[in-house]
């Protein structure tokens, strides 16, 4: 048998886990075994199982041992460090057994104060060749090919030469731990950082309240206004809101590297700090990577930005001008302007959107898609009735049928258009109320334009309807109805007030007086006084605004009599020349 050796000096001291135990106690970690690993099954008492041969021992078989296969792995670590892992089982002894006799080996060698160092010797036994772990001609365990990781691409040798070098660190990290003044060094350095730790929070807490009281301070200062609101509540809230959250970061950030650094300072707690060092730091160098790589693509969005920007200031220029009337273009009316240039700049961010849209960090990542396939749905889901209004909005701009400052009867509601809006039309009633008319119901409702066709000629028509029975001469009661037209002041004199029969029903006329005004949105004034004189001039004439309805057939003809047809104030009958009566034209015979 060839042995291989890897030696260097390992120091030794006296024992101090009392002293480790504590500190770690404080630290609320638990502490293994200076060997770890699972345990065999056979394991009792905690002494070793008197050895057999070498496969009992984890290394490789005897000869007449020749059944080597591949099961779950089992990691021996030692003193909190990993030393190899076991993959092969060997007869009956799985890599598990093997790991907790590996253990039993170490704890019984550490018992008698070993000298040496741990090396690897290759053994060639049978058909089979491995290598031995030893300490002091110990065989602490043993490695086969079928323990070796494949994805490692080592060599049986290399594996077995790592091996006892990491397993000679451990040890020799272990020894160091026993000495007293690297004990106190540890404590040492611990107390220190953690007076550190304790100050920096007081200064983060210091000057946290000092930001605060600033912040408080500038907030009495003078009022930030927009679009009338008064921002400086909200803003207030939201410093306070980021300052406190910048403040606990900074404090968690510090107990994270004074945790770190107390962890580094212990050799069974050094891993544990080393691996939050290197999270922390390949954390800032994902992060810093990622900002270095998204800067290009920043940049080209930037550029995108300020173009479209750009853009929309010119479309806007332009578009305010026609709306002001300083620009006429023969395809767009003053009207349209507003909302043709607020269509155009949608249309102008949404294509700059879809171009930049590739160029946004993190866009052909599947997050990013899955939210912005969320995003549309319940865009397409919840903006069904928004888009219905947008439409309608469209239609009514585009259609003209009404226009700022017009009166205009929509329904059952009469008033004067303040905002024609993409979303809502607004109405001022007469008495002054406002009135907001989705344009979708806007669209859907018959609309009465009463400026439209009003000029200083004509005026703005209008009229009120009444319903006499036949027993009154409709002579007299269009005499009447003209008669209170005329005592109405804010009636025009030109075009005259005429009176139209609408309908003949069962039991009563239809009249409807139709006149002038000059201003429509004062119509309801104008129609409460016509209405009075229409009361009172009916009544100095004795008719009733009444619509009969009989029950049965009365027992006269309900008619006027034709020496009644003038009665006043209806003028009286005009006499008519008389004629020759006309001839019949002569039809000519048959042949």
């Amino acid at each position: 048998m060839t042995r291989h050796r890897t030696a260097s000096a390992r120091s030794t001291g006296p024992r101090s886990w009392p002293i480790l135990l504590l500190f770690l106690s404080f630290l609320a970690f638990g502490i293994p075994g200076a060997a770890q690993g699972t345990p065999a099954p056979d394991q009792t008492g905690g002494a070793p199982p008197p050895a057999t041969g070498a496969a009992d021992r984890g290394g490789p078989p005897s000869a007449r041992t020749n059944a080597v296969t591949i099961a779950d792995p089992a990691e021996l670590v030692v003193w909190n460090r990993p030393i190899v892992t076991l993959r092969a089982k060997i007869d009956n002894v799985t890599p598990a057994e093997r790991v907790g006799r590996a253990s039993q080996e170490l704890a019984a060698l550490r018992q008698e104060e070993p000298t040496g160092e741990a090396v690897a010797v290759p053994a060639q036994l049978g058909a089979l060749q491995g290598y031995f772990i030893e300490i002091d001609n110990r065989q602490i365990f043993g490695l086969l090919p079928q323990d070796v990781d494949p994805l490692q691409r080592e060599t049986l040798e290399q594996a077995a030469i790592a091996a006892a070098g990491r397993l000679n660190a451990a040890l020799r990290v272990r020894a160091e731990q026993r000495s007293l003044p690297m004990i106190l060094r540890s404590f040492g350095l611990a107390s220190l950082a953690t007076a550190v730790l304790v100050l920096m929070i007081l200064g983060i807490v210091w000057l946290r309240r000092l930001t605060l009281r600033q912040l408080t301070a500038l907030s009495r200062g003078n009022a930030i206004t927009v679009a009338g609101i008064d921002l400086r509540p909200y803003s207030r809230a939201t410093g306070t809101a980021v300052v406190k959250a910048l403040g606990v970061a900074a404090q968690l950030v510090c107990v994270y590297l004074w945790l770190a650094f107390v962890l580094l300072q212990f050799s069974y707690t050094r891993p544990w700090g080393e691996g939050l060092g290197i999270w922390l730091i390949s954390l800032l160098g994902e992060f810093s990577h990622a900002i270095l790589s998204a800067v290009p693509g920043l940049f080209t969005v930037a550029i995108i930005f300020i173009m479209t920007r750009f853009v929309a200031d010119l479309v806007k220029g332009f578009f305010k001008r026609v709306e002001a009337g300083w620009l006429r273009v023969h395809w767009l009316e003053a009207e349209t302007a507003r909302a043709t240039r607020r269509l155009v700049i949608v249309l102008l961010w949404l294509f700059a959107l879809t171009v930049a849209y590739p160029y946004i960090p993190g866009s052909q990542t599947d997050a990013f898609k899955g939210i912005s396939v969320l995003a549309g749905l319940m865009l397409s889901l919840g903006a069904a009735g928004f888009i219905n209004q947008v439409m309608s909005g469209f239609v009514v701009v585009y259609s003209r049928s009404v226009r700022t400052g017009e009166f205009v009867e929509v329904g059952a509601i009469q008033g004067t258009v303040t905002e024609v809006g993409m979303l809502a039309t607004k109405l001022v009633t007469a008495t002054r109320e406002e009135v907001t008319i989705p344009n979708a119901v806007f669209v859907t409702s018959s609309l009465t334009n009463f400026s439209r066709h009003a000029d200083a000629a004509h005026g703005s028509t209008i009229g009120t309807t009444v319903t006499i029975g036949y027993d009154a001469p409709w002579r007299q009661v269009q005499a009447m109805l003209i008669m209170s037209a005329e005592r109405t002041r804010a009636i025009r004199r030109q075009p005259k007030p005429r009176v139209v029969q609408r309908n003949l029903d069962d039991f009563y006329v239809e009249y409807r007086l139709l006149f002038a005004i000059d201003h429509p949105e004062t119509q309801l004034f104008v129609l409460s006084e016509l209405h009075g004189h229409i009361q009172d001039v009916f009544n100095e004439h004795g008719v009733q605004i009444l619509s009969p309805h009989f029950n049965s057939q009365p027992a006269e003809p309900v008619v006027v009599p034709e020496v009644d047809w003038h009665r006043p104030p209806a003028p009286p009958p005009v006499e008519q020349p008389e004629t020759a009566p006309a001839k019949s034209p002569s039809i000519p015979p048959r042949d």
